[in-house]
């Protein structure tokens, strides 16, 4: 039963014995299909609450529901139709299958497997969604840099892709997961778009009610409902955008284009200088050498800010961790995998004490037990393992006598729900 493997994986926190228990059942072809259902972010079934079964004495095999799905994410079915449609085949299965149908319709099997370990026992069944990342600032990444070039403020929301494609709009998170804003942004960005397919990359910011952007905990709080579907409208009318490039929808699905940024940042530039009170264009500065760079950053940080991106202007956009954009960033900052979790003691005895966090190649260790809330050690429970977390830290260190690497003064920023992937050891300062 596909239910049963499922709680196995959710009920053991090892990765090594999620991998043992998917290789056990490797030539399962339902769970292998359930998997790709589930996690492929290029699949979208469009079902933005699961309805209550409409409960029949009819009854269809699980199977049924690829076709069901099919017909969702091709859009054969819409609206009501589509949501009657769930709600009778949730009302045709048993009661465990209908969970599994469930949960693949929420793009959550709540197992803590992700694309990578899938893709580990069953190589390329997730395609990997396009992202370009950019690198972290030394001395050998200036050589990447051709000046003139433009320096952008380096914001503080969740990356996000606004994807226009045949007079419809998706929003995506950095993993490819859907963020549901209710119908907020809509039809700004298939204004811009203006009828072709288009990727616009960003970040998403909640404003208050005077569109002050609220703090980073808070506006990534809000964004982390549009994720998991539990975003109110009164939260939803709360985002905004902030968008830096725009890629062709054809280059985004190859992973490469060949327009420069200069061009693709001007194409936006025009299409926001009427200024639009919803989606806004990123900060930004001409430069001309990194002592400019520097003298930028030091600004930034005197008011605040978290720092800036240095990108070189006839760079190509490219689905990969690039050398032409760079980041300079004031505060010591990863995101890691969760492996561990510690019960509290005194008050916080049967509540979140600490998370053992690990980088993707487990050279870096560390525990971290500062920065949490009330609230979060309440609402942080043992099924956050194989989830990211953000941290702030004082410096990578390692220990003399066992050469373990940690990190010194981890503070805990927030769980990454936009990120499936660690920061590796590579990239950690």
């Amino acid at each position: 039963m596909v239910l049963n493997i499922i709680n196995d994986l959710a009920n053991d926190a090892s990765r090594l014995a999620k991998e043992s228990i998917l290789t056990k059942n490797k030539n399962n072809v339902v769970l292998i299909r359930v998997f790709e259902a589930a996690l492929n972010p290029m699949r979208n079934y469009y079902i933005r609450k699961i309805p209550d079964p409409i409960s029949s004495k009819d009854k269809v095999p699980f199977t049924y529901i690829f076709d069901v799905l099919d017909m969702l994410a091709n859009r054969d079915v819409t609206g009501n139709a589509a949501i009657n449609l769930v709600a009778k085949t949730l009302g045709q299965l048993p009661e465990d299958e209908a969970k599994v149908f469930a949960m693949i319709l929420s793009k959550d099997l709540r197992c803590g497997v992700s694309e990578k370990t899938v893709n580990k026992i069953w190589k390329g069944l997730i395609p990997e969604y396009p992202v370009m990342l950019c690198g972290q600032y030394n001395e050998k990444s200036e050589k990447y840099i051709r000046f003139p070039a433009i320096a952008q403020l380096k914001l503080d929301g969740m990356r996000f892709n606004a994807i226009c494609k045949n007079g419809t709009v998706e929003f995506r998170s950095r993993n490819g997961k859907e963020l549901n804003l209710l119908g907020n942004l809509e039809k700004e960005f298939l204004a811009l778009a203006n009828g072709n397919n288009l990727v616009f990359d960003g970040e998403l910011i909640c404003c208050d009610s005077k569109g002050k952007f609220l703090n980073r905990q808070t506006s990534n709080g809000i964004l982390s409902k549009a994720l998991k579907g539990t975003i109110t409208k009164e939260e939803a009318v709360m985002v905004t955008a902030t968008l830096w490039d725009i890629i062709t929808l054809d280059d985004f699905n190859k992973g490469k284009g060949k327009v420069v940024y200069e061009n693709r940042f001007q194409t936006l530039m025009k299409m926001l200088e009427k200024g639009n009170e919803k989606i806004r264009l990123v900060e930004f500065h001409a430069i001309d050498s990194f002592d400019e760079a520097n003298e930028l950053f030091e600004s930034y940080l005197a008011k605040g800010e978290e720092g800036l991106i240095v990108k070189d202007m006839l760079s190509v956009w490219e689905n990969k961790r690039v050398k032409h954009q760079i980041k300079l960033k004031g505060e010591l900052e990863c995101d890691l995998k969760i492996v561990g979790w510690q019960e509290g003691t005194g008050k916080n005895v049967g509540k979140l004490g600490a998370l053992v966090l690990a980088s993707s190649d487990n050279v870096i260790n560390v525990s971290v037990g500062s920065g949490f809330t009330d609230i979060d050690r309440d609402s942080i429970k043992k099924d956050i393992i194989g989830g990211i977390c953000a941290i702030k830290y004082n410096a990578r260190i390692k220990d003399v006598k066992t050469g373990i690497e940690s990190l010194f003064l981890p503070v805990f920023i927030e769980i990454r729900q936009d990120k499936n992937k660690a920061d590796s050891s590579k990239t950690i300062k």
